[in-house]
């Protein structure tokens, strides 16, 4: 008789959001919930955990309820037990949508930010859960404060549901220390929130189960949900399961001694391919494999590659898998053919500014120039993501306004020009 028990972790669905850069039913988040449902079945999945901020703030309700309910519909006639915390995004609609439907198999644990446990079994092998749930969108204390108000068995292991930000002490969404999680006899700490996976200590063990399906560019790397499997008598086991359908990756490519659009292509598509088949066992159920692309290299013809990469973008392939390959944004880290930039940097002339401040940038030192354009960027920057007018462009795709961002944009654009008036005096 199979006492183990099978559990299946995830949260930060977001359910009525689409992931940037990607056209298909596989963008929407319902499609990965729709894979969750059936790993669970064809699995033999005990249990389902969803720790919070399933449900999107901004398309709440009527564009989560079907797809959700739905789910629970399914695991609920093939005897799978949900237990829930909900977060600062689903916070009032999840516990609506549990309530409304016919949902005895759904467990939403700690409503009302008030600590809460609950058994579950499995052929004579008890485990219990215990969860706090946001009853409001921000939240800046510690869920951990009324920690000593919850009653557990210590006769069986124990599984902790969160959402919350974890070491932040200024965060509005349920700053808790790792310290807090430490001091409790937990067996294993799931937390929602930060929608990159990973384990965060051992003793116990901590982990965010990250979002199961990327969401943009911010979330590169593998996303799925955690396959828990908790023994009678060992110690419980954890595998990240890859389910998300899409995918983001940064990748950098030297574009030295390219002389025209055909092998700057060429030299672009083969890189973006010996890549994608390197990690090509990754990639089974990935439909979307998005690039960000980094150009770097010197070159003399800076111009000629910033009006050549708009072929790039438009450039997409498919691998053995299915996975479609594309790129979202080109980004120029391009140096001019110069001999001695530090020379040239001497200069007082146009060039030798922006030598100097390209230099700047890269030894990361104080310098006026730089630093008035860098507050000039900031601004204007700052301006565009909150023109009406660029929402709906700029969806998924808004700029960080911050220092860091706008050093390597203006890199970028000072090797451009650079370039541009090296040519020139070559001409003249």
């Amino acid at each position: 008789m199979d006492k183990n028990i099978k559990i299946l972790a995830t949260a930060d669905l977001h359910l009525g959001k689409r992931s940037s850069d990607v056209d298909g039913d596989h963008a929407s988040t319902s499609f990965t919930l729709n894979k969750i449902v059936k790993y669970c079945i064809e699995k033999n999945i005990d249990v389902l955990l969803l720790c919070g901020d399933i449900i999107d703030w901004d398309n709440r309700f009527f564009e989560a309820y079907g797809p959700l309910q739905e789910a629970f519909d399914t695991l609920g006639k093939h005897n799978v037990t949900i237990y829930v915390v909900s977060g600062n995004h689903d916070f009032d609609v999840l516990p609506q949508i549990i309530t409304t439907g016919n949902n005895q198999h759904v467990h939403l644990l700690g409503q009302d930010e008030k600590w809460e446990a609950s058994k579950f079994s499995k052929n004579g092998h008890t485990i219990q859960f215990v969860g706090w749930s946001f009853a409001r969108r921000f939240v800046t204390k510690s869920p951990m404060l009324s920690w000593d108000s919850v009653i557990l068995d210590p006769n069986h292991q124990t599984i902790g549901l969160l959402h919350g930000d974890l070491d932040s002490s200024n965060s509005h969404y349920g700053p808790v220390r790792l310290d807090e999680l430490r001091n409790t006899d937990i067996s294993l700490w799931l937390m929602g929130h930060i929608h990159k996976p990973q384990q965060l200590a051992e003793h116990p063990l901590v982990w965010y189960t990250g979002s199961p399906q990327a969401l943009s560019a911010k979330e590169p790397a593998v996303h799925g949900p955690l396959l828990i499997t908790v023994s009678a008598d060992q110690p419980l086991t954890i595998e990240h399961i890859g389910m998300s359908p899409v995918r983001y990756k940064n990748i950098s490519i030297d574009v030295s001694g390219v002389e025209n659009v055909d092998a700057f292509r060429n030299k672009i598509i083969y890189g973006l391919k010996e890549d994608a088949e390197r990690m090509i066992t990754e990639l089974e159920e990935v439909l979307s494999l998005v690039y960000q692309l980094r150009l770097t290299g010197k070159s003399s013809l800076v111009n000629e590659i910033e009006s050549w990469k708009s072929t790039v973008i438009e450039h997409s392939d498919k691998l053995e898998t299915g996975t479609m390959i594309s790129v979202r944004r080109v980004e120029m880290h391009i140096s001019p053919e110069v001999i001695d930039l530090n020379q040239l940097a001497q200069q007082s002339s146009p060039a030798g500014i922006l030598a100097n401040t390209i230099l700047a940038i890269e030894e990361n030192r104080t310098d006026l120039f730089l630093d008035d354009l860098i507050k000039e960027w900031v601004v204007k920057v700052e301006h565009a993501n909150r023109v009406g007018a660029y929402l709906p462009l700029s969806a998924g795709r808004q700029l960080n306004n911050t220092t860091e961002t706008a050093r390597i944009a203006l890199k970028a654009e000072c090797n451009r020009l650079l370039g541009e008036l090296l040519n020139q005096h070559k001409s003249n």
